[in-house]
């Protein structure tokens, strides 16, 4: 098993900024080629936003992005299991992020 442990922030996107990042800038940024990135789109692991025919990507999309990456390249995962983690990784912070929320009130 990995030592490797996803950041608890991760999930929260509002910690980077709003701009929207193109296809060629987030596979550099993750250290994939571009053909990674449209076949996962295809298998809709990922979900970009479409404007003039052109991939962008959100700061939010990154991150779950290099997330598939991790599990996908640790545990020899197969791309639907990976964004299946992916889904649970975030969901459970969502609902870390709420009970935090509902602790405090």
């Amino acid at each position: 098993m990995s030592q490797y442990q996803w950041p608890q922030d991760a999930a929260n996107p509002e910690l980077l900024d709003d701009q929207m990042l193109e296809l060629r800038e987030v596979a550099r940024i993750c250290c994939v080629n571009h053909q990674w990135l449209l076949e996962r789109i295809e298998q809709e692991v990922i979900q970009p936003v479409v404007r003039d025919d052109t991939y962008y990507f959100t700061s939010a999309t990154v991150l779950r992005i290099e997330q598939v990456i991790h599990v996908e390249q640790t545990y020899d995962a197969d791309p639907q299991l990976a964004a299946l983690v992916a889904d649970l990784t975030e969901e459970v912070q969502a609902l870390r992020r709420e009970l935090k929320r509902l602790s405090q009130a």
